[in-house]
Formats: structure tokens, C-alpha cells, sequence
């Protein structure tokens, strides 16, 4: 992984030092995480949270584009477990959040394909498409808590259950890849769409269950609008 973070950097500051102009964006959005495999706490349920993300982007030509992206979003999933007491009659399902990352901060070097439209006569470029793909790291901030709740204020203590588990703190690397829109006002700034599918594989140093919840891969899917600005940019490049 470092080696190819190394060679990656390698030719982007290659591509630097060739590119006519450059962008600087801020995205903010929604996204949401697929069910962990390898793990022994998935969460059944699908759970909404936040996404934002920084990018800096060198236009090599019209056509084609690369840069680095900063990402931070929260992998957080539901669950219902159903509880008894000790003479196993049912109390019920009751919803139990599974937090995988409190935060998650990713590092992506991109390399994508940039469809122009252009104004007119072929002197300004008023939006463009792009797609392409991404690999990087990963960091996992979280705390290893662990909430208990009751049923009601009635229930025995004996009956508390487990509301909330969060895993630990870990690292990984991630592949993904990119779809967006930019739309841009005048020379300089631009309205940005993008959708931005990830996979990650995490290694966390956890020794509850067993070290059940120690390695892991998932999916997410940041959906962000932002703002794009541009510099150095050649009408005509």
C-alpha cells in the first residue's frame, strides 16, 4: 500500500507540473453503508448520515483530469434483537445502533474522464461530465462504547439490553470510483453533482467476541453537491 501510495503521488506531481488549470472544491451530502462482511455485527438496516468532502483537481487537458480527495462521512447501521426474560416470554424487538465509524476519514487519488461542454466556438467550458476511479486509505475514528437501555423504567435491571455498540478505532485502504456534473457560472466558479461509490477493507485491534469484529469490508455511497472553483484556467487551453 505505501509503495503504491508512493508511485501514485509520483505521477500526480508528474501530471502537475503539465497541467494548464486547476479546482478546488467543497462537497457536502448524505451517504449510507452496506451490511460488513467478516464482521459479527452487521445491523439489518440502512442508516442516513452525513458526507462532505475537500478535492483539489488538475484539468491535464479538456478531456482528462486528476487530484486527491480528503472524505469524512459516519458508517452507522441499525439492528432489532428480540429480547425474553427468564421465563423466555417474548419482550419484543428493540432497535440497536451499530457504529462502525463514529468517523471516517478517506485519502483517494482520482484519475477521471472529462466530457466539455463548451459555451460557444469551442472558447469557453460552460459544464462538463466526468467519471472515473479512486484508491487510497483509509482511517477509522471510533470508541469501543458500549449503551445499554431497558425496555421501560418498569423493567428489572436484570432486563437491560444492549442500545448502542460501537467498534474500535482502525485503518484500511479503499477503492472506488466517480460520477459527476460541474456547471460553471463564469471562468472561475461552478455548481459540482457527485455520486462517489467506495469499498473498504478495515483492520481494527479489538479483543471482544473474540476478535469478531477485527477485520471487515464494506460499502458506502456519498451523494454530495458543493461549490467547484477554478484557476489557471485557458479559455482555449
Amino acid at each position: 500500500m505505501k509503495a503504491f501510495l508512493l508511485s501514485a503521488s509520483a505521477v500526480l506531481f508528474s501530471l502537475m507540473s503539465q497541467a494548464q488549470s486547476y479546482e478546488l472544491g467543497i462537497n457536502g451530502g448524505i451517504s449510507t453503508t452496506s451490511k460488513p462482511h467478516q464482521s459479527l455485527y452487521k445491523g439489518d438496516d440502512n442508516i442516513w448520515n452525513y458526507a462532505a468532502s475537500v478535492n483539489f483537481r488538475y484539468n491535464i487537458t479538456p478531456r482528462f483530469q486528476t487530484g486527491i480527495t480528503a472524505g469524512l462521512t459516519k458508517w452507522e447501521r441499525m439492528d432489532n434483537w428480540p429480547l425474553s426474560n427468564t421465563n423466555n416470554m417474548s419482550l419484543g424487538e428493540q432497535n440497536v445502533k451499530i457504529v462502525l465509524a463514529d468517523h471516517a476519514v478517506d485519502f483517494q487519488l482520482e484519475l477521471n474522464y472529462v466530457i466539455p461542454f463548451y459555451r460557444q466556438y469551442e472558447d469557453f467550458i460552460r459544464s462538463n461530465l466526468y467519471f472515473g476511479v479512486a484508491a487510497g486509505a483509509v482511517i477509522v475514528g471510533n470508541d469501543g462504547k458500549i449503551s445499554y437501555s431497558r425496555v421501560n423504567p418498569n423493567t428489572p435491571a436484570e432486563y437491560t439490553y444492549t442500545s448502542e455498540l460501537h467498534f474500535e478505532s482502525g485503518y484500511g485502504f479503499t477503492l472506488g470510483a466517480q460520477l459527476g456534473y460541474s456547471y460553471f457560472f463564469n471562468d472561475h466558479l461552478g455548481l459540482n453533482v457527485e455520486v462517489a461509490p467506495k469499498i473498504a477493507w478495515v483492520e481494527t485491534k479489538d479483543p471482544r467476541y473474540a476478535g469478531g469484529n477485527n477485520q471487515y469490508n464494506l460499502f458506502y455511497y456519498p451523494a454530495t453537491i458543493g461549490i467547484h472553483y477554478r484557476f489557471g484556467y485557458d479559455k482555449h487551453y
